[in-house]
């Protein structure tokens, strides 16, 4: 995962190469095979280079064309090569020596800012058109790639990361408090939006250009939508493109890599779609995928259950896996913890160690790829809740009466659970589902407990669409179920970052999910309903696409997936003393005080150990706002050792 950067200005002045050169100095550790940049008048831009793909050898950016007077940087892998160069009229030996940057420069002058719309892959770009004079930033589809930037008043900078802005003097370092805060209950989510005042990120399916005067326009050139060629197919269609679509997503990732690729196996549906799918690509190339999986701290299992019996049927039908068990002792997660957060931008969560543990590894085995399986749910692998309810509702109920039975032999539910689980949240009128959420959104979230003064902000003001008359009486439909679901997606694709994309670039670690694939994004919302839970089993298309594929054990296995990254409990558990330290310590601080209620967090990391999740959730949450205190008292001592101090906090420091 390489890096960009540069600088606009706009008051009449020249882009100072001393500038340029502290920004791509902050951002080294994303260029380990160079480092370049380029100054010309009011513009600059530059690249930090990691090679990945074997075509990454050919790369020297920043690229300029000088019959177009156009210059480019971009942080990249394009996956429709092929398709480009029959495009262009580009050879097939001309196209093999050519960077992947080099196709969006061809694209941009075939089609200016249109260009991402016919480009496939993870992609950060920015282009300077000296004709047009304007640059442009880019970002593909689903955001893999992040672009930062900030509008001041006599220029305008982008990166790859924020803190290559903050290597700017006139670029502000002030933390929005009530923004991080709000992210943390995800109280609510604004596109583009960072936790920091003035600067702002380039959303996923996004174009910003910048004009010479500093006009900023952003357009959103694709969202997560279905694709029509899929729309309206029969079963058999939609199991052999789950297969070829999803197959491609991840051959494309793996087939011109230069050196050998991880995965984050937790060994559930996506992420053993993934390593199964991988087999064709590592057997011709002779290599095997790095296959990583978190044990627990304990060297045995998680506190959501134990994943070896899942990786190793995984292990028996896939000999092209290097997979490695991975574990270390519980540690204190406060401790070091700064040096997270100077990572990644910002706050860390509880589990950031056992992250850290995985991308070292990987980095360790010589991966400079790493994959995980994130998107499988809200894409072609949605698992299916209330599928009997909403047979029910939809009036198919010879359909309900064909499924009931297998549905309680697959899942193995009791009548009572099924009819709790399955039918009371689906069944219930739609008017009173309309009144609990207006009393849910009345009560304070569980995060205020946590809160000695309004630290959100006010609630925002949510904007629906009218709903048609018509439809106002009717229950929730498939289709209200599946914009949820689109929701979810939509949110991944404007994130301000993809997660955990910038922290494993410290590692050397392109991150990158095939679920996120434009392809496979465009597939999934075109599959019907009747194919996301038949004969009793959800996951049902991947079951049927990937049967081959899959262990035997995935054909019948149940919907809970004991593979989840983490481990709260052996976490919180472990380090309550400590932790309960640390809350005493911050409690003598008037500023954290005036934030924090710190009696609610001890008496919560107190709680007797039990096998309630809603025990665990507080007991992950006071330890959030630990980490959270410990990021502002960071972040503050950080500034003042800069000189970067708003004036009410220069008392401080």
């Amino acid at each position: 995962m390489s890096a960009i950067f540069g600088i606009l200005r706009f008051d009449g002045g020249d882009v100072s190469t001393r500038d340029l050169e502290r920004m791509g100095t902050t951002l080294t550790h994303r260029g380990p095979d160079g480092r370049n940049f380029v100054a010309a008048g009011p513009v600059g831009l530059g690249h930090c280079l990691m090679r990945v793909n074997a075509e990454d050898r050919f790369e020297a950016q920043p690229i300029f064309d000088a019959e177009t007077g156009i210059s480019l940087v971009a942080d990249c892998r394009i996956d429709n090569r092929e398709e480009l160069a029959g495009i262009f009229c580009i050879g097939a030996a001309e196209s093999s020596a050519m960077p992947d940057s080099a196709f969006i420069l061809r694209a941009y002058k075939q089609w200016g800012e249109n260009c991402a719309e016919h480009l496939i892959g993870d992609f950060a770009f920015a282009v300077w058109d000296g004709a047009a004079q304007k640059l442009v930033l880019g970002r593909d589809h689903m955001g893999q790639r992040t672009v930062f930037y900030h509008k001041g008043d006599n220029f305008f900078a982008f990166a790859s990361e924020i803190k290559g802005l903050w290597a700017l003097a006139d670029v502000p370092r002030q933390l929005l408090e009530h923004i991080m805060f709000r992210a943390l209950a995800r109280y609510t989510w604004s596109v583009g939006r960072t936790l920091y005042a003035e600067i702002l990120a380039v959303p996923g399916g996004t174009l910003t250009a910048v004009g010479p005067d500093g006009t900023v326009k952003t357009r959103h050139y694709w969202e997560p939508r279905s694709n029509p060629m899929h729309e309206n197919r029969d079963e058999a269609y939609y199991i052999g493109q789950y297969r070829s679509v999803l197959a491609e997503a991840v051959a494309c990732r793996l087939r011109r890599l230069s050196g050998p690729a991880a995965l984050l196996n937790s060994g559930g549906f996506d992420t053993a779609a993934i390593a199964g799918l991988a087999g064709p690509v590592m057997t011709a190339q002779g290599r095997k995928l790095i296959s990583l999986s978190w044990q627990g701290a304990k060297g045995r299992e998680t506190a959501y259950g134990d994943i070896r019996p899942w990786i190793e049927a995984c292990r028996r039908v896939m000999p092209h896996l290097d997979i490695r068990y991975v574990s270390r002792p519980t540690e204190n997660p406060l401790v070091d913890a700064e040096r997270r957060f100077s990572i990644a931008d910002g706050p860390a969560n509880v589990n950031y160690k056992v992250a850290d543990c995985l991308d070292a590894e990987a980095s360790a085995a010589g991966a400079r790829v790493i994959m995980d399986g994130l998107g499988g749910d809200y894409t072609v692998n949605p698992r299916g809740f209330g599928a009997l309810a909403g047979h029910l509702r939809r009036g198919e109920f010879r359909r309900f009466l064909t499924e009931l039975r297998p549905h309680l032999r697959e899942t193995g539910q009791t009548t009572w659970r099924m009819l709790k689980e399955e039918f009371a949240p689906w069944l219930i009128p739609t008017s009173v589902m309309r009144w609990q959420r207006r009393m849910r959104r009345s009560r304070p979230s569980v995060w205020v407990e946590f809160a000695h003064r309004d630290i959100f902000g006010p609630a925002p003001k949510k904007q629906t669409k009218p709903i048609a008359a018509e439809q106002r009486n009717k229950p929730a439909s498939f289709a209200a179920q599946r914009e949820q679901i689109r929701r979810v997606a939509l949110r991944k694709c404007r994130g301000f970052a993809s997660g955990g994309a910038i922290v494993a670039a410290n590692f050397g670690l392109d991150l990158t999910r095939p679920f996120h694939d434009k392809r496979v994004v465009e597939l999934a919302f075109a599959v019907p309903e009747d194919l996301y839970v038949k004969h009793g089993l959800n996951r049902y298309l991947a079951r049927r696409a990937l049967a081959d594929i899959y262990p035997t054990e995935f054909q019948h296995r149940g919907r809970r997936n004991v593979g989840i990254i983490g481990d709260d409990k052996a976490i919180v558990e472990v380090a309550t003393p400590a932790l309960l330290n640390e809350a005493d310590r911050q409690a003598n601080d008037a500023r954290l005080a005036s934030f924090f209620n710190y009696q609610v967090i001890r008496r919560m990391l107190q709680a007797a150990p039990t096998k309630d999740s809603e025990t665990l959730f507080r007991k992950s949450l006071a330890l959030n706002m630990l980490l959270r205190a410990r990021f502002l008292e960071w972040f503050d001592d950080t500034n003042c050792e800069r000189g970067r101090v708003p004036p009410a906090m220069k008392a401080q420091c």
